[in-house]
C-alpha cells in the first residue's frame, strides 16, 4: 500500500484545487486538466506498474489490479464530499449536472448520480488502468 501513498497526497491536492479554481471561475480547458479521473484511469496504474516491476513484486499483476481498484475507490470517496457541496450550493459546473434542480429529487442528487459516477469511473479504471498497467508492468518487467 505505500506505493499509493504518494499517488493519494496528488489526487487529495487535484479534489482541492479543482473546486477552488472552479469557484474562482478558471476556464473549464484549465479546471479540465485537473482531472482525478485521468488519474485513476491513466497515470496511477501505469506508475504502480512501474513501482511493481522496479521491486520485482510477486504476483504483481494480481497486485496492479488490486492497488488500481482501492486507489480508484479511495479517489472518487475524496471526491463525493465536491457532489454533495455542489448540489447544497447548486454549482452550475458541467460535472455537476443532475445532482440539483428543480426536477432533481433528494435521492438522485444526494446518492444515485454521486455514487452512479463513482461506480462508472472505478469500473472504467479497474477495466482501462488494468489494460494500461498490465502492458507497462509486462514491458518493465522485460526490460528490467
Amino acid at each position: 500500500m505505500d506505493i499509493l501513498k504518494l499517488p493519494l497526497i496528488v489526487a487529495a491536492v487535484v479534489v482541492v484545487v479543482r473546486v477552488i479554481f472552479e469557484r474562482l471561475g478558471v476556464p473549464e480547458t484549465v479546471n479540465g486538466l485537473l482531472s482525478v479521473a485521468v488519474l485513476h484511469t491513466l497515470l496511477v496504474p501505469i506508475y504502480i506498474a512501474i513501482q511493481l516491476a522496479r521491486r520485482k513484486a510477486p504476483r504483481p499483476f494480481g497486485t496492479l489490479f488490486k492497488l488500481i481498484a482501492i486507489y480508484a475507490v479511495l479517489t472518487r470517496i475524496m471526491i463525493l464530499p465536491t457532489y454533495w457541496a455542489a448540489r447544497v450550493f447548486e454549482w452550475t459546473q458541467p460535472r455537476f449536472a443532475g445532482l440539483w434542480g428543480p426536477d432533481v429529487d433528494p435521492i438522485t442528487g444526494w446518492v444515485a448520480v454521486p455514487l452512479g459516477t463513482a461506480a462508472v469511473w472505478i469500473v472504467s479504471s479497474i477495466v482501462i488502468g488494468g489494460l494500461l498497467g498490465s502492458i507497462t508492468l509486462a514491458v518493465a518487467r522485460r526490460r528490467g
